[in-house]
């Protein structure tokens, strides 16, 4: 597993971490609530390129699970098209 890239997301005015890993047969996308410059906060869900959901993490708060909601989801694909999925498309 490689680490690809980290960036950093607002979505519904809360902030979230997307940090890009490449597992040799797929490259998934790992969100978090965003924590401080030493941690990147606690670790939400799993999603893959094509914004299918690989892992959900249930051991969250209430609030934290209020974004496993289809509005919410839609806007981290959304994020990770813009932010990843572009960067790669030649022009």
């Amino acid at each position: 597993m490689e680490k690809l890239r980290t960036e950093p997301v607002s979505v519904e005015g809360e902030e979230f971490v997307l940090e890009e890993k490449d597992h040799g047969d797929l490259v998934v996308y790992d969100i978090y609530r965003k924590g401080n410059f030493l941690h990147k906060g606690k670790y939400l869900m799993t999603l893959a390129d094509d914004g299918s959901i690989l892992f959900m993490n249930f051991n969250v708060s209430e609030e934290d699970r209020e974004m496993f909601q289809l509005t919410h989801l839609n806007q981290f694909i959304e994020k990770i098209g813009t932010c990843f999925l572009k960067k790669m498309t030649p022009a």
